[in-house]
């Protein structure tokens, strides 16, 4: 150690912030900027505070995920508390009843707060939540493979578009699309 300097707490200074060397030394009334830029290379200052800013960018992002992973549990929570009581409401609601006077007479009807439906779309806002899709599609398609030339395939189509001139056989049941020069 210099006696006239602690470059042990510059290094810490310099590692853990954002400062340059030189605004380091003018900080500390150091003079001899050299001195400190030699010390610097020496102690290899510069990747010291390279490793300190990715260990502390990774503990951030780490922080930031258990942050982000408990508020996403507590959220399902929440959802999963939400479609709870709308089950329990739909049950005593299929229960519930209530007197209505009827053509004159007092008859018990059933209540129905909550539908079915009400209940469905519910499940189904929330199951967004769960990374579940919240709607099913289907998709069909045709594919066709042959082992025709490709000539033959083109009267085919043709043939299907009625295009294809009179054949010897008897006329095809498909519509024919008139041609301009007919």
């Amino acid at each position: 150690m210099n006696k006239r300097h602690d470059f042990a707490k510059l290094e810490r200074e310099f590692v853990t912030s954002q400062v340059s060397l030189r605004e380091l030394c003018r900080r500390h009334g150091i003079t001899a900027h050299s001195l400190v830029t030699v010390q610097a290379k020496k102690g290899k200052w510069t990747e010291k505070r390279e490793a300190y800013r990715a260990k502390a960018d990774e503990s951030f992002m780490t922080h930031h995920a258990e942050k982000l992973a408990d508020r996403q549990a507590e959220i399902h929570d929440k959802a999963l508390d939400a479609i709870d009581e709308a089950l329990d409401k739909f049950r005593e609601d299929m229960r519930a009843s209530e007197k209505k006077l009827v053509n004159g007479e007092w008859v018990e009807v059933p209540v129905m707060r909550l539908k079915p439906n009400d209940v469905a779309v519910l499940i189904d806002r929330l199951m967004v939540l769960f990374e579940k899709p919240s709607t099913i599609s289907q998709h069909q398609g045709l594919s066709v493979t042959s082992e025709l030339s490709v000539d033959s395939l083109r009267d085919f189509i043709e043939a299907t578009r009625g295009r294809a001139g009179p054949s010897s056989m008897e006329e095809s049941p498909l519509p024919r699309r008139r041609r301009l020069d007919d």
